[in-house]
């Protein structure tokens, strides 16, 4: 009978090198599974895409262990394959905010993690694309979007959240709006926007946009928050006030859809899962049905 095998990925320089002195654990905890382990250091970006394109179809289960990049660029290669080829995928997050993982009920422990992600809670989940790009978790541009990749991975791992905290108060005098036609299933608006953001996550950047509202991983729908210019000083403090406490705003416009269109005169740069997406003046949003299976907490 042959041996299951395991594909465990992680990033080095995450959380501080977290998993450094941890690795050990992590790999008996697999053997312990009756797996097969393989183990990866990833040295550079989009690395852990390429890793999960070339080899993880001969594995029965991918791990990959970092900040919500790392499960990006291994999310990323999963979707390149065949729905039938993926294998499932468990995470062990070791970043700064680690939305996703809160998601998925993920213990922010790493031990407690591992032994998670050998078991077989297994959940289907939606992924979303973006221009032929995937995210996990969120698609957004405007307003303290850039801070999770302008802020350093030094910064990170001291300051932890505050890190994008303080990159965030920096950026609040340069706030740029976007002229655009938005398109949210049958819905169609048209205004200046400083930020928008399509989600399948409750929590971002650390912090629950959607306390109130049910949000399922899985039910083939993804939320949709944007938020128009404001026009004064004191409108600007009440977009803010309103986007911290989660109280309805007019200024702040929410939706819910299986795809989304957003068109521009000019180029707008997006974030996906926290990374660099790149700038487009068409961009068009879906959301891939259950096409991932994750192991869960």
């Amino acid at each position: 009978m042959r041996k299951k095998r395991l594909l465990f990925i992680y990033n080095p320089h995450a959380g501080k090198g977290t998993m450094k002195n941890k690795l050990s654990d992590v790999v008996e905890t697999y053997m312990k599974a009756d797996y097969e382990v393989t183990v990866y250091a990833t040295q550079r970006e989009a690395e852990a895409t390429e890793i999960v394109m070339e080899s993880g179809r001969e594995y029965d289960r991918i791990v990959c262990s970092g900040g919500d990049g790392t499960l990006h660029e291994v999310t990323q290669g999963l979707m390149e394959m065949l729905p039938e080829e993926r294998p499932v995928c468990g995470y062990i997050p070791t970043g700064t905010v680690n939305d996703f993982a809160r998601g998925l009920k993920i213990p922010m422990r790493v031990k407690l993690a591992a032994k998670v992600s050998a078991h077989d809670n297994i959940k289907p989940v939606d992924i979303g694309m973006m221009n032929g790009s995937c995210f996990t978790y969120v698609c957004a541009f405007g307003a303290f979007t850039a801070v999770s990749y302008e802020t350093s991975q030094v910064a990170k791992n001291f300051l932890g959240r505050t890190a994008y905290l303080l990159e965030g108060m920096a950026q609040l005098g340069n706030i740029k709006a976007y002229h655009a036609v938005i398109q949210a299933g049958s819905e169609t608006i048209e205004d200046d926007f400083i930020f928008g953001m399509v989600s399948n996550a409750k929590s971002i950047g650390g912090f629950s946009f959607f306390k109130n509202q049910k949000v399922l991983l899985n039910d083939g729908l993804f939320e949709g928050v944007f938020i128009r210019k404001p026009k004064t000083p004191s409108e600007l403090q009440a977009v803010l006030n309103s986007f911290v406490k989660l109280e309805p705003n007019d200024q702040i416009l929410g939706f819910h859809g299986q795809k989304f269109r957003i068109d521009s005169e000019e180029e707008i740069p997006f974030t996906l899962d926290g990374e660099n997406g790149g700038c487009f003046k068409q961009t068009e949003i879906w959301c891939c049905h259950r096409a991932i299976k994750y192991v869960c907490g």
